[in-house]
Protein backbone atom coordinates (compact mmCIF):
# COMPACT_ATOMS: atom_id res chain seq x y z
CA UNK A 1 0.00 0.00 0.00
CA UNK A 2 3.34 2.55 0.63
CA UNK A 3 2.71 5.21 -2.54
CA UNK A 4 -0.69 4.48 -2.68
CA UNK A 5 -3.67 7.07 -2.69
CA UNK A 6 -6.90 6.48 -0.83
CA UNK A 7 -8.75 9.28 -2.00
CA UNK A 8 -6.79 12.80 -0.59
CA UNK A 9 -4.32 10.56 1.21
CA UNK A 10 -1.30 8.89 -0.15
CA UNK A 11 0.07 6.25 2.04
CA UNK A 12 3.37 7.09 3.45
CA UNK A 13 4.52 4.12 5.56
CA UNK A 14 3.30 1.09 7.65
CA UNK A 15 2.52 1.71 11.52
CA UNK A 16 1.04 -1.84 12.87
CA UNK A 17 -0.39 -4.93 11.83
CA UNK A 18 -3.14 -6.51 13.76
CA UNK A 19 -5.58 -9.56 13.56
CA UNK A 20 -8.39 -6.74 12.31
CA UNK A 21 -5.77 -5.28 9.74
CA UNK A 22 -2.78 -2.94 9.19
CA UNK A 23 -2.58 0.57 10.17
CA UNK A 24 -0.40 3.56 7.86
CA UNK A 25 0.60 6.93 8.49
CA UNK A 26 -0.50 8.73 5.27
CA UNK A 27 -0.55 12.30 4.59
CA UNK A 28 -3.44 14.27 3.27
CA UNK A 29 -2.03 16.11 -0.12
CA UNK A 30 -3.67 19.28 -0.29
CA UNK A 31 -3.59 20.17 3.40
CA UNK A 32 -0.74 18.35 4.43
CA UNK A 33 -1.98 16.87 7.34
CA UNK A 34 -0.74 13.53 8.85
CA UNK A 35 -3.54 10.51 9.88
CA UNK A 36 -3.11 7.34 10.43
CA UNK A 37 -5.61 5.42 8.42
CA UNK A 38 -6.51 2.02 9.62
CA UNK A 39 -7.34 -0.64 6.91
CA UNK A 40 -9.27 -3.41 7.69
CA UNK A 41 -8.22 -6.97 6.34
CA UNK A 42 -9.52 -7.61 3.03
CA UNK A 43 -10.13 -11.32 3.76
CA UNK A 44 -12.32 -10.01 6.78
CA UNK A 45 -14.34 -7.29 4.60
CA UNK A 46 -16.07 -9.75 2.62
CA UNK A 47 -18.09 -10.43 5.92
CA UNK A 48 -20.66 -7.72 6.31
CA UNK A 49 -20.91 -8.21 10.12
CA UNK A 50 -17.22 -7.78 10.12
CA UNK A 51 -17.08 -4.50 8.05
CA UNK A 52 -20.36 -3.03 10.21
CA UNK A 53 -18.63 -3.42 12.87
CA UNK A 54 -15.52 -1.75 11.55
CA UNK A 55 -17.24 1.12 10.50
CA UNK A 56 -19.54 1.07 13.90
CA UNK A 57 -15.61 2.35 15.62
CA UNK A 58 -15.88 5.56 13.51
CA UNK A 59 -19.42 6.26 14.74
CA UNK A 60 -18.82 5.32 18.82
CA UNK A 61 -15.50 7.20 18.66
CA UNK A 62 -17.12 10.36 17.61
CA UNK A 63 -19.90 9.91 19.90
CA UNK A 64 -17.46 10.18 23.04
CA UNK A 65 -15.62 13.26 23.42
CA UNK A 66 -12.47 12.31 25.62
CA UNK A 67 -8.81 13.62 25.17
CA UNK A 68 -8.39 9.80 25.85
CA UNK A 69 -9.66 8.51 22.71
CA UNK A 70 -8.38 9.13 19.29
CA UNK A 71 -10.41 11.08 16.77
CA UNK A 72 -11.97 9.73 13.70
CA UNK A 73 -12.30 11.87 10.72
CA UNK A 74 -13.42 9.93 7.93
CA UNK A 75 -13.89 5.93 6.50
CA UNK A 76 -14.28 4.58 3.23
CA UNK A 77 -13.43 1.65 1.26
CA UNK A 78 -10.82 0.66 -0.98
CA UNK A 79 -11.82 0.12 -4.97
CA UNK A 80 -12.29 -4.05 -3.98
CA UNK A 81 -14.87 -3.13 -1.08
CA UNK A 82 -12.14 -3.16 1.87
CA UNK A 83 -13.14 -0.86 4.33
CA UNK A 84 -10.78 2.28 5.86
CA UNK A 85 -10.83 4.69 8.76
CA UNK A 86 -9.37 8.03 8.75
CA UNK A 87 -7.74 9.04 12.25
CA UNK A 88 -6.11 11.35 13.86
CA UNK A 89 -2.24 10.23 13.88
CA UNK A 90 -0.84 9.95 17.20
CA UNK A 91 2.79 10.33 18.68
CA UNK A 92 4.68 9.55 21.13
CA UNK A 93 5.67 6.11 23.23
CA UNK A 94 3.23 3.15 22.96
CA UNK A 95 3.05 1.00 26.65
CA UNK A 96 5.09 -1.57 25.48
CA UNK A 97 7.68 0.44 23.75
CA UNK A 98 7.84 2.31 27.61
CA UNK A 99 7.70 -1.06 29.31
CA UNK A 100 10.69 -2.34 27.14
CA UNK A 101 12.66 1.04 27.29
CA UNK A 102 12.33 0.58 31.48
CA UNK A 103 12.90 -3.19 31.62
CA UNK A 104 9.45 -4.41 32.00
CA UNK A 105 8.61 -2.10 35.13
CA UNK A 106 7.09 1.07 35.64
CA UNK A 107 6.88 3.46 38.73
CA UNK A 108 4.03 3.08 40.33
CA UNK A 109 2.85 6.65 40.07
CA UNK A 110 3.38 6.81 36.34
CA UNK A 111 0.73 3.31 36.30
CA UNK A 112 -1.57 4.98 38.66
CA UNK A 113 -1.44 7.93 36.46
CA UNK A 114 -2.52 5.94 33.22
CA UNK A 115 -4.56 3.42 35.06
CA UNK A 116 -6.59 6.94 35.78
CA UNK A 117 -6.15 8.10 32.09
CA UNK A 118 -7.46 4.65 30.85
CA UNK A 119 -10.62 4.35 33.26
CA UNK A 120 -11.55 7.84 32.45
CA UNK A 121 -11.45 7.29 28.80
CA UNK A 122 -13.64 3.91 29.45
CA UNK A 123 -15.55 5.52 31.91
CA UNK A 124 -16.61 8.37 28.97
CA UNK A 125 -17.42 5.52 26.85
CA UNK A 126 -19.81 3.49 29.21
CA UNK A 127 -21.63 6.81 29.71
CA UNK A 128 -22.78 6.30 26.16
CA UNK A 129 -23.62 2.94 26.21
CA UNK A 130 -20.23 1.93 24.54
CA UNK A 131 -17.75 -1.16 25.71
CA UNK A 132 -14.32 -1.36 24.69
CA UNK A 133 -13.67 -4.77 23.83
CA UNK A 134 -9.71 -4.46 22.65
CA UNK A 135 -7.13 -2.87 24.62
CA UNK A 136 -3.79 -2.98 23.62
CA UNK A 137 -0.53 -1.71 24.98
CA UNK A 138 0.84 -0.33 21.11
CA UNK A 139 -1.60 2.41 21.38
CA UNK A 140 -1.55 5.83 22.64
CA UNK A 141 -4.87 6.26 23.26
CA UNK A 142 -7.73 4.15 23.11
CA UNK A 143 -9.57 3.52 19.96
CA UNK A 144 -13.23 2.37 20.74
CA UNK A 145 -14.57 -1.24 19.22
CA UNK A 146 -17.73 -1.05 19.94
CA UNK A 147 -19.98 -3.25 21.77
CA UNK A 148 -23.46 -2.68 23.82
CA UNK A 149 -23.62 -2.51 27.38
CA UNK A 150 -25.82 -5.16 28.14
Amino acid sequence: MIGTRLGPYRIERKLGQGGMGAVYEAVHETIERRVAIKVLNPGLSQSADVSVRFINEARAVNLVNHPGLVQVSDFGQLPDGTAYIVMELLEGETLSKRLARLGGRMPLPEILRMCRQISSALQAAHMKGIVHRDLKPDFQRLAIVVGNLA
